[in-house]
């Protein structure tokens, strides 16, 4: 006959601590199912026989862990932060340098982001003086602490908690088995790929602005679910991307192997996830004409990019050891999540041409918005760029007449990260590769609005207004 028992636990943080309770109770013997709930602090255990399991076997077990288990429902409630009592004010200490110990460990973390990025360190690096894989390999490490970092590192970030649920309650040794997965597909994708870019001199990625900046911005909605996960927003819970229990019991099963390919095939995705840097080293590939030197390229780039993401997955594994430090890890990756989805989101806005916080900066350019450009005697117009740095700046009215053939002239003195491809959605169709000196680019306008940004909406667009 099979019994119910039923014991109440102290010290869950998350949905891992329930399936690591219930991968230990499932294994005990003449247990038949095992269900825990975070929500009412409780494990229902069915088994037969006239034997309970004993709770101080639990105890100790999960002591390190620092799970406590009773027969009867404890006061689990959690003190305030501010309390008002007898009109004194009393701070919760413990309460309180949680959060500001997570505060903290965000601000720097986005902090050192913006720092990186506004340094724009890949002026420093030549890649256009010849063949050096030690450029491309820094040119990658660059990548993978700026612009792809909100990115790709954004992705990876999401997924440790679905890859720590999977592996719950096994050594590291095996917890790093889909982080390793990840890495070597995305390694072995970009130098294959990178080869087949220099054997047919053809592009694979891709060169529509509006299909690459939907693509991220999907991606950037699915890292943002994940993100409310990690802090375990309710209703967030009901649009679980994460696999059943069952699954992530049988994944986990050191004799199967089924289910282990899926972080293999995200990391070889990654090569067609357009990010700026990335871009660069694949017209390099793309421009090589050699199998070997395009696959060369590519793969020094991923190796470059692997050192800081490594940093993310060693991170993950490291602070989902035990079920406080998870909690902290969810809830600092949390934040971080939402921080590169915004920044992200906000990116491919300016490349569709849609209003973006960057707008909130942009200005009339020294009171020549409202002059409309002057035509010459064959009804042709001009528009003078100078791309220098991170920046476009515009020489000249930025305001044109519709329906007449327009000459754009970009100066380029030395553009940097993913300012080398330039976006015009409605102005002229693709990313514009920006050569060093002038580029000279022909398009007529139609009446509206429109923003001149790079490939990933990271550099301040200019408004381009059609009258």
């Amino acid at each position: 006959m099979v019994r119910k028992q039923t014991i109440y636990i102290q010290g869950m943080h998350c949905a891992s601590c329930e399936l690591l309770i219930e991968k230990y109770i499932i294994a005990q013997k003449w247990v038949t199912s095992v269900e825990a709930s975070i929500q009412d602090s409780k494990v229902d255990i069915y088994f037969e026989g006239k034997e309970e399991l004993d709770i101080s076997l639990l105890n100790k077990e999960f002591e390190q862990m620092g799970y406590t288990f009773s027969k009867k429902r404890k006061n689990t409630k959690e003190p305030p932060l501010f309390h008002i009592e007898d009109g004194t004010l009393t701070v919760n200490r413990e309460k309180f340098g949680k959060i500001f110990k997570t505060g903290l460990i965000i601000a720097i973390a986005i902090v050192i982001f913006i720092i990186v990025d506004r340094l724009q360190l890949g002026k420093y690096i030549n890649v256009n003086g010849g063949f050096s894989l030690g450029a491309y390999f820094t040119l990658g490490i660059v990548a993978g602490i700026s612009s792809c970092a909100a990115l790709v590192g954004g992705m990876l970030l999401s997924m440790s908690k679905q890859w720590n649920d999977m592996y719950i309650g096994q050594s590291q040794k095996q917890k790093s088995i889909p982080h390793t997965m990840f890495h070597i597909g995305r390694i072995v994708s970009f130098a294959l790929l990178g080869g087949v870019l220099g054997l047919i001199g053809k592009s694979v990625t891709f060169n529509n602005p509006t299909i690459s900046a939907i693509f991220i911005i999907l991606i950037s909605i699915v890292m943002l679910i994940l993100a409310l996960q990690m802090l375990e927003v309710k209703w967030a819970q009901r649009l679980r991307f994460s696999m059943p229990k069952s699954f992530t019991k049988t994944v986990s099963n050191e004799n199967k192997f089924a289910g282990r390919f899926m972080p293999f095939v995200m990391g070889a995705v990654t090569f067609f996830v357009p990010c700026g840097f990335t871009l660069i080293a694949q017209g390099i590939a793309l421009t090589s004409g050699s199998f070997l030197i395009g696959s060369l390229v590519m793969l020094f780039f991923a190796l470059g990019t692997f050192l800081p993401l490594l940093g993310i997955s060693v991170a993950g594994i490291k602070m989902n050891e035990k079920p406080k430090s998870t909690a902290l890890f969810n809830q600092i990756a949390g934040i971080l999540i939402f921080f590169f989805v915004f920044y992200n989101i906000n990116g491919q806005l300016n490349v569709l041409g849609l209003p973006s916080l960057n707008d909130i900066k942009v200005q009339p350019n020294q009171g020549q918005q409202d002059e409309t450009q002057k035509q010459d005697s064959n009804e042709d117009q001009t528009l003078n760029l100078t791309a220098r740095g991170f920046q476009y700046i515009p020489n000249g009215s930025t305001t044109l007449k519709a329906g007449i053939e327009t000459t754009l002239i970009v100066d380029n003195q030395g553009i940097q990260g993913c300012g080398v491809y330039m976006s015009g959605r409605g102005l002229f169709d693709g990313y514009i590769t920006l050569k060093p000196g002038q580029n000279t680019i022909k398009f007529t306008p139609k009446k509206g609005t429109y923003k001149i940004t790079c490939s990933m909406g990271m550099v301040s667009p200019i408004l381009i207004t059609v009258q």
